[in-house]
This record gives C-alpha cells, structure tokens and sequence, in this order.
C-alpha cells in the first residue's frame, strides 16, 4: 500500500467548502469573461467585509453601521444573483465596472464601503483582487452564541420568506420539524467553520462581534466597532435603529429544539 494514501492528511473543518469553485465564484464565471479586477482601479475609501452566516445577525449589525455618514453599503452585493441582476440592467461590462458601480453610492469620497462577505465571497475577494482597490481591508464578523436559536430562525425564514424586520414576508402557518432544523444547524456550523479557516489564511484585521451582545447593548457595540475601524464615536444615536425579529413562536420552537438536543444527557 502506498502510504501516501494510507497516511492523507484529513480534511479541516469547513476545508470541504472552500475547495474548488463555490456556487458563487462558478455563477460569476459565467457572468464575466474574466474574474478580476483591475489594477488601475483605486477606490479612495476603505472596505469593510461583514463577514457572517445565515440568520447571525449581519443585516442587522449592517444598518446600525450604515446608519452614520462615513459608513454605507452592507448589502449583499457580492450574491451572484444581485451581480447577474445588476449587470443586466445597467449593462456592466466587467467586474472592476461592477465594483466602480456599487462602490459609487456613498453619500461621502472618503466614506468606509460595506459589503457582507461569505466565507465563499471572502474568498473572492481575495481571488479577484478586489482587496486591492481599496486603501485598506477591515473583516467585522458577526456570529451567534445560540446556534439552536440560529438553525430555528434560519428554518422560519425559509418558511416566511422575512429576510429581515423590513420585510413583510408570507403569511403562512409556521411548523415545527426536528430534521429540518437539524440540517440547518449542520449548515450554520459548516459555514462557520468555512469562516474560521478563510479568516485565519486571509491578512486582514478582523473584528468580532457577538450578535447576543449586539441586541443588549448596541450603542457599546457599534462604537466599540467604529473604534476598531478608526472611526470616532458618533456625536448622537440616530433615531430609527431596525428592530431584531423575534416573537413568542420563535421563543417555543427554541425551547422545543434544544430540549430535543439535550433529550439524552443523562448519567443514567
């Protein structure tokens, strides 16, 4: 036996997702003949990558940051379904126009830009350059301490189609199911160890946030963040800040499913 073969090396966690073309980087292939940016374009702002998984909190933590004048964006421009949508409808030719494009709505020159970043899209990030157009790269994470809380609102929002508070959403009669919520949990926990190894190869500075500790206090977090993207405090809070989703069912199905994982901890 060769035991190259016999002695492999294993697989890291959250290595899997990062091998190969993501959907992502093989949607993109298809939307530009070449899938990089190019080195003449200098974009005079810092970027700002949100990083996050499904349900963690990130377009939340994105309008409270996007709520002062010198931060903006945070959408998911990178999604390959808004780039294919954004392309067809004002004809961009290539992904350093993409990139002109979205980076151009800042109310400010100098205004941080904002993109919420997979550990796919981190990846191309860095693949296509586009790290380079910026003056420098900041990484804010986001993740849930509660992933029971998280794999149920995820399995609610595929129902409800409620991305977020601002949105209406289906009016549909929620269920409960065990299996499915446990897929999603497998999912949240795959993708956040995507993150932990995309993070620790990339060079940039990351800034941890937790989503519990966003929700009980987040004038502190969100100044604790601007400090570490070198940005003063604000002067005041705006008026307006979006609303967490939660409700009495959420709480329920919470409660149903952990004592559904915790069903057979005992010394008996």
């Amino acid at each position: 036996m060769d035991l190259r073969q016999r002695f492999r090396p294993a697989r890291l966690p959250g290595e899997a997702a990062l091998s190969g073309d993501s959907l992502h980087i093989a949607e993109l292939r298809q939307v530009f003949d070449r899938l990089a940016v190019f080195d003449t374009l200098k974009l005079e702002r810092p970027l700002v990558l949100l990083a996050f998984t499904n349900r963690s909190g990130s377009t939340h933590l994105g309008q409270l940051l996007a709520s002062a004048p010198d931060l903006y964006g945070f959408r998911e421009d990178l999604n390959h379904q808004t780039v294919r949508r954004r392309v067809e409808e004002h004809g961009i030719p290539d992904l350093t126009g993409y990139l002109e494009h979205i980076a151009a709505l800042g109310e400010k020159p100098e205004a941080g830009f904002g993109v919420k970043a997979s550990a796919q899209q981190l990846r191309l990030v860095r693949m296509a350059g586009i790290d380079r157009a910026f003056t420098e790269t900041t990484v804010v994470r986001i993740r849930r301490r509660d992933r029971a809380a998280q794999a149920v609102s995820f399995w609610m929002a595929s129902q409800t189609q409620q991305w977020t508070s601002r949105q209406a959403g289906k009016e549909v009669r929620l269920s409960y199911d065990s299996r499915a919520i446990r897929q999603y949990l497998k999912s949240i926990q795959s993708a956040e160890s995507a993150l932990d190894l995309v993070l620790a190869l990339l060079p940039y500075k990351v800034l941890n946030v937790e989503y519990e500790a966003l929700c009980d206090y987040p004038e502190f977090i969100v100044r604790r963040v601007r400090t570490g993207l070198g940005l003063p405090p604000m002067e005041e809070p705006p008026t307006g800040w979006p609303e967490r989703q939660t409700s009495d069912q959420k709480t329920e199905f919470v409660e149903r499913f952990r004592a559904e994982l915790m069903r057979d901890w005992t010394l008996e």
